[in-house]
């Protein structure tokens, strides 16, 4: 409700409010020396009648002390002017009856301070304040439909009902029997109101229903709202809405009679287990019930249209059903404890979500946290209720023909955990318990993401800075490199091809890796095609190659494939460095899974830091490993696969880096090859 303030004729009396003047030649009022005078004007709630009683005192004020010297029980007994002595003064008004509780007085108040000073009209407004507490019962239309008649509703001033001590006057109240305003005031140190709700309902009984208002405040209003509830059902509506002068409260409770269900011969509370032969539930309502479902596991049943197997619904009339689970449900429920939840709904509008602890036999679900796709071990767990199993196994399957059985045993929080091993990326298993050799609840089913894959290996992603192309796009971090970067040369030994990719590719480029003799300030050396997992530098006419980048594995990879096609010249660079690099060129592709901390350095300038594929098997660092070695042309393309072998001594160490390289001169390192040698190279990738 807003507030809107007006001068009032109250009683027929018009009061005025003057501005304060220095100049009483207009005001027909005679001063004494060292007299002044004041003019009054009451601004009020426009709710105050002429009826409302009205009581105005006037206060000389001497520091903290305050004489009444005048008090006027009627509007119409105040001067248009009054005159005081100069001095301090306080006007205090007030407005109806000051009780604890009515519902027929409002208490309105107010004071105003204003100073007399010799020869002058102070003109003083008194804003009269709504006091009393305003605390409205509502009923809805649909309690007198639905409920008995002689309900009623008791607003105390407390914080609990007390029936006895509310009969014998120790405790303030109302008792509202119909809609209406009722009004209190606070007493000093008490701020709770408690509401108490009564009724009868001719089918469901007594009704009940009760709350507390806290910190409540003057000048507010407070609407209790009971009413039989389609919209909000199991509650009882308690609004309270606030005059918008004061700080906003509200609080809304809504009750109706809604469904209930109640367990046959045991709490509803308690946990029940899923091996238990049935359990009976009996569901019940005020009104027919128009829906009713199960959901467990992720799943809805609809027990009314489709009761699923275990489950018997059986309908004794349109308001009561008995639902019957038995253990062959919980075939269809995951293992562990599990919430079935019950959701039934009447026509009226009453709704129940009910949930139902279950102990449940069988495997529990998966989670990312119980494997490790790196080492391949997966961990189980299941809950087993046969206290006197001899044999409790757990077995999963990849492809749902080949079983694998593991022993479970029994863990520290009572369920039963297994071991397996060889669990692997991207594939869907499925997993169950074996309790004394024969399954024992719900089959499950687990997918494992997919392995991570190597950047660009498409090889889709280019760029260029100058004359030198980058196997990767603008501004993008680079995982691929090649030895262009040295190349102040005449060509580079790396291009993207749009004219050359490999059939059925869905991209548009693959690398084209080309050996040439280069040359720098009009020295010749030989530059090897390449493509590798790492970076490069140069010093002088030498170049390092650091073989490396940090790579998170997610799961262990078993094989590299890719695409290629390639030509293998004969030697005309470097002939017989090393001994072997003599006749055709070799192409060279290999992958190594490492540990290492920073990437390994070759530097054509030190042959000590040179190593061959078959150093792999034994180089510090190295935990899996994989190469192909050609000297043969196949200038067609063609899907390739290295396996990659993991070394035994490394089997418990997870891997930091990847290193991958492709080239069509083997012995670049030595500036040995052919300059005819060339490689086309598409779509590498992980096989998992």
């Amino acid at each position: 409700m807003s507030i809107m303030k007006k001068i009032l004729a109250l009683l027929s009396m018009v009061l005025v409010v003057a501005a304060c003047s220095k100049d009483t030649a207009d005001t027909n009022v005679e001063m004494a020396q060292n007299e002044g005078a004041m003019r009054l004007a009451i601004a009020a709630q426009s709710d105050i009648t002429a009826d409302d009683s009205v009581v105005i005192k006037i206060y000389k004020v001497d520091g903290e002390e305050e004489s009444l010297i005048r008090r006027y029980d009627s509007v119409n007994d105040v001067p248009d002017y009054l005159s005081l002595l100069a001095g301090n003064y306080v006007a205090k008004v007030q407005v109806g009856e000051k009780r604890a509780v009515s519902f027929d007085e409002k208490f309105y108040y107010g004071e105003s301070e204003f100073e007399v000073k010799p020869s002058e009209v102070a003109a003083v407004t008194v804003d009269c304040k709504l006091q009393s507490t305003i605390v409205a019962v509502k009923y809805d239309a649909t309690v007198a439909e639905k409920l008995s008649d002689g309900y009623f509703t008791t607003v105390a001033i407390a914080e609990s009902y007390d029936k006895q001590a509310i009969a014998t006057g120790d405790v303030l109240s109302l008792t509202y029997e119909e809609s209406k305003d009722g009004y209190v005031m606070m007493p000093e140190g008490q701020t709770s109101l408690y509401w108490h709700f009564e009724g009868t309902h001719p089918v469901e009984g007594d009704i009940v229903k009760e709350g507390l208002i806290e910190n409540v405040k003057s000048a507010a209003r407070y609407t209790i709202t009971l009413k039989y509830s389609k919209d909000a059902p199991g509650n009882l509506v308690f609004e309270a809405t606030v005059d918008e002068t004061m700080e906003e409260f509200e609080d809304v409770i809504i009750f109706s009679p809604d469904p209930t269900i109640l367990g046959e011969g045991f709490d509803l509370g308690e946990q029940q287990l899923s091996t238990t032969a049935s359990r009976t539930y009996n569901v019940a309502s005020l009104a027919a019930i128009s829906t009713m479902t199960l959901s467990a596991s992720g799943v809805e049943y609809d027990l009314l249209n489709n009761a699923p197997q275990g489950i018997t619904v059986e309908k004794t009339d349109d308001l009561t059903y008995k639902v019957i689970i038995t253990e062959s449900f919980f075939t269809q429920v995951a293992g562990g404890a599990q919430a079935l939840t019950f959701h039934i709904e009447d026509v009226d509008g009453g709704k129940l979500t009910k949930d139902v602890n279950y102990l449940v036999q069988g495997v529990m679900p998966l989670a990312t946290s119980d494997y490790d796709l790196w080492f391949g071990n997966v961990t189980f767990k299941a809950t087993v209720l046969n206290s006197s199993a001899s044999s409790v196994k757990i077995a999963y399957s990849a492809d749902g023909a080949t079983w694998t059985e593991v022993d479970a045993v029994v863990g520290a929080d009572g369920s039963y955990i297994a071991t397996g091993a060889d669990f692997a990326a991207e594939k869907n298993y499925t997993y169950k318990l074996i309790v004394d050799g024969a399954d024992a609840g719900k089959t499950l089913a687990h997918q494992t993401a997919a392995g991570a894959q190597i950047p660009n290996g498409d090889m889709e992603s280019w760029s260029t800075s100058g004359s030198v192309v980058y196997p990767y796009a603008a501004g993008a971090s680079p995982f691929w490199l090649t030895g262009n970067d040295g190349a102040a040369m005449a060509g580079a030994t790396l291009t993207k091809s749009s004219t050359d990719v490999r059939p059925g590719s869905t991209g548009q480029y693959s690398a084209y890796l080309k050996s040439q003799k280069a040359s720098v300030m009009g020295i010749g050396k030989f530059a090897a095609g390449n493509l590798f997992v790492g970076t490069f530098s140069m010093s002088g006419l030498n170049g390092t190659v650091n073989f490396g980048r940090d790579f998170k594995f997610t799961a262990k990879p078993k094989s590299l494939s890719f695409w290629m096609k390639h030509n293998e010249g004969n030697i005309n660079e470097g002939a017989g460095t090393p001994s072997e690099a003599t006749g055709i060129d070799k192409a060279t592709i290999m992958v190594i899974i490492t540990n290492w901390d920073t990437p390994y350095a070759v530097n054509t300038a030190d042959t000590s830091t040179f190593f061959s594929m078959a150093d792999l098997a034994t180089m510090e660092g190295v935990i899996g490993y994989g190469y192909i070695e050609k000297r043969e042309s196949a200038t067609e393309w063609a899907e390739y696969n290295i396996d990659i072998t993991y070394r035994e001594d490394m089997k418990s160490v997870k891997p930091k880096k990847l290193v991958v390289s492709f080239t069509p001169s083997g012995f670049g390192d030595y500036f040995t090859g052919s300059t005819d040698s060339w490689m086309y190279v598409d779509d590498i990738r992980f096989n998992y």
